[in-house]
């Protein structure tokens, strides 16, 4: 980390603008949805709109919002002062587990939590005006870009996965080569595949030298593969049924899609699945039902055949 600005600025002597400003100055990117956080306070300064903080990390492994939150709680808590003075109001939360109490305990990730989130967010606060969500690092790089003037150089990424040695969240200067934060949370052996991002919305990479750390890059996950792991059949659970938010069935349509049931496949509904995972994470057989809808509808889009 950079070292400590000399003679930072007092935190409640900055005006709206100036915050504003020192966001846009620094080019800090709202990890929630990549978009510029300069961008999002200033269509909702004045307003009074309630100030959401997500610390939830959504998926598997992955900690990067959470970790940072509570290792940098101060400067998190700076930003978040700052934000809300942006915006026009002193109605802030922080979003996380509901057990949280230890912030020594590692946090897992879990999933979906986004999408289940923003629809619950959308039903608790419908009548006490609107909202905006902002990411936790983000707070953390605008209190340092508003009070001690530095622009985001860095990036919060979980390096982690059953290959890592050593998994932890490391603040990692951007350009920085993946293969650089494997080495230094050491691999206790040979990954079968390096992802970037999330286990389930993540890419893998194999060219672990030239791919580089982005703002994007939330995690670097070394994952080793046993393939007996992957040999288990479909036990017709229904677990992917009733996780799934739009009352599909992906069992019966993944059986379908083995099938080649192209009538069966469109009369189940094939088209309204939103690609958010749900049955590939429950699945306790290892199915990527997901991977295999998505595959079909790519080929249907591109005129080919199933």
């Amino acid at each position: 980390p950079a070292e400590p600005c000399e003679n930072p600025r007092d935190i409640d002597a900055l005006s709206p603008e100036e915050i504003l400003g020192a966001a846009e100055e620094a080019d800090i990117v709202d990890e929630t949805d990549g978009r510029p956080l300069a961008e999002k306070l200033r269509e909702a300064m004045g307003s009074g709109t309630m100030l959401l903080i997500d610390a939830i990390d959504d998926e598997p492994y992955v900690s990067s919002q959470m970790g940072p939150m509570l290792a940098l709680r101060d400067q998190c808590a700076g930003g978040i002062r700052l934000a809300a003075r942006a915006l026009g109001t002193t109605d802030a939360t922080v979003l996380v587990y509901r057990h949280i109490s230890d912030s020594e305990v590692a946090i897992p990730g879990k999933y979906p939590a986004q999408r289940q989130m923003e629809e619950e967010l959308a039903e608790r606060y419908s009548g006490k005006g609107s909202w905006l969500l902002c990411g936790a690092c983000a707070m953390i790089h605008l209190y340092r870009a508003a009070v001690e003037g530095r622009p985001q150089t860095t990036t919060f990424v979980t390096v982690a996965g059953n290959c890592v040695g050593f998994p932890r969240n490391v603040e990692a200067p951007l350009g920085t080569p993946v293969l650089e934060l494997l080495k230094l949370c050491g691999l206790t052996e040979r990954p079968t595949r390096v992802i970037l991002g999330g286990p389930l919305t993540g890419t893998a990479t194999e060219d672990l030298r030239n791919e580089k750390v982005e703002l994007s890059t939330t995690a670097v996950l070394a994952i080793r593969d046993d393939k007996h792991e992957y040999s288990y059949t479909c036990i017709g659970c229904g677990r992917c049924t009733a996780v799934c938010p739009q009352g599909l069935n992906p069992m019966r349509i993944l059986q379908e899609l083995r099938r080649g049931n192209r009538r069966a496949v469109e009369e189940l509904g094939i088209e309204d699945c939103t690609q958010c995972t749900c049955c590939s994470y429950i699945c306790p057989s290892r199915q990527s039902v997901a991977g295999e809808i998505l595959l079909y509808r790519q080929k249907m889009k591109g005129g080919e055949e199933p």
